[in-house]
């Protein structure tokens, strides 16, 4: 695994906490406002009934298989508007039936991993998103990871999701591209349609305004990347090889995929790359005098129903929960379906991927 994949995945999840940790040492007038944002970016999910996911095999007469692993065109279709005492583990009960069926988990589990205790390291669920709002269009989920924490092994796991990923939406029963689900019904059913999905309960999300890149990245002075192929997109040229980026070359950089030989997967690791330098950023010398300013560029761009008090564990309980990551991927086909190209994935794959996370949050 390469350094820069490992780093970001590692701390994604907890950038927030970086620029908090840097505020509690800044002096009282900072920790405040660092409070004040927490504040701001909460954004509470609607309580909605988990239903035990079906993982179907969708009979579809008139497929056209293509050989791109990951979404080369854009949509046809556009969707309408030092600690103490450790409290024991509780396994998670799954019962098992076949490969191409999911795992049963119990309602008790199902609770507890929906509304896991940060006080007590309970590990948890968080699915990150990357949007593309703009005034007047909500947009779509453009970026999907999910990510598993178990604290007290230090282990993580993190999914990328294919924003063409093709999934029955919980909202209408019909099968849509699985980034439209925030253009439906927001965080709330794009949590909703992972959790169908996959089987794994969420606890947590944080949504990120691509947009807000711009402002963020040319508050600490641009970002480094290593690009691996030449390519020009919105007016800017990117060569081949490590260069520095503005605000605006950062998120025309992480945008691009339609030239990208791999597709959404492409314009993801290149996201990486930007989020990844940026934190280190954010936790390197010198940001406490831009801190005013990152915080109120955070309150802006990012919503998650993380609660301050929840955040603050993160920081002071969570730390150890860097050490092993493991990446994942979805295995899929590209397909055109009626004209519009997806990516779709079997239900061995699905029960796949949901063993795999239940078994890390599982780990003791």
């Amino acid at each position: 695994m390469k350094p820069k994949r490992r780093r970001f995945v590692r701390w994604l999840g907890y950038a927030m906490a970086a620029v908090l940790v840097i505020a509690i040492g800044a002096g009282g007038y900072v920790w405040v406002s660092a409070q004040r944002t927490m504040n701001a970016m909460y954004e509470p999910l609607p309580s909605t009934k988990w239903v035990d996911p079906v993982f179907e095999t969708e009979d579809e007469p008139e497929i056209l298989p293509t050989n791109e692993t990951a979404g080369p065109e854009e949509d046809i279709e556009e969707p309408a508007m030092e600690e103490e005492g450790e409290p024991p583990v509780v396994p998670i009960t799954a019962i098992d039936r076949n490969p191409a069926e999911p795992l049963k988990i119990s309602e008790e589990d199902v609770a507890r991993l929906r509304s896991p205790s940060t006080a007590n390291k309970e590990p948890f669920t968080m699915l990150l998103l990357g949007v593309d709002e703009r005034p007047g269009d909500r947009g779509r989920s453009d970026t999907m990871i999910l990510l598993t924490v178990q604290p007290r092994t230090g282990q993580a796991i993190a999914l990328s999701i294919p924003r063409d990923t093709r999934v029955l939406m919980p909202n209408s029963g019909k099968y849509d591209k699985i980034n439209h689900a925030y253009a439906f019904g927001g965080s709330a059913l794009s949590v909703e349609a992972v959790e169908r999905a996959f089987g794994v309960p969420i606890a947590f999300y944080m949504k990120t305004n691509m947009g807000g890149l711009i402002d963020i990245v040319d508050t600490l002075g641009g970002v480094d990347v290593n690009n691996e192929r030449a390519f020009n997109y919105e007016g800017h040229s990117f060569p081949k090889g490590e260069q520095h980026l503005n605000g605006e070359e950062a998120l025309a950089y992480s945008r691009m995929r339609k030239e990208d030989p791999q597709g959404d997967f492409g314009r993801t690791q290149r996201q990486r790359q930007i989020l990844s330098d940026a934190v280190d950023r954010v936790a390197g010398a010198g940001t406490v005098t831009k801190l005013p300013k990152l915080l109120s560029h955070l309150s802006e761009y990012v919503r998650t129903n993380l609660t301050s008090g929840q955040m603050i564990d993160l920081i002071t309980k969570y730390r150890s929960t860097s050490g092993n990551v493991q990446i994942m991927y979805l295995q899929g086909q590209g397909k055109m379906i009626n004209g519009i190209y997806y990516y779709t994935i079997t239900a061995e794959e699905r029960r796949r991927i949901q063993s795999e996370m239940l078994k890390g949050l599982n780990s003791n």
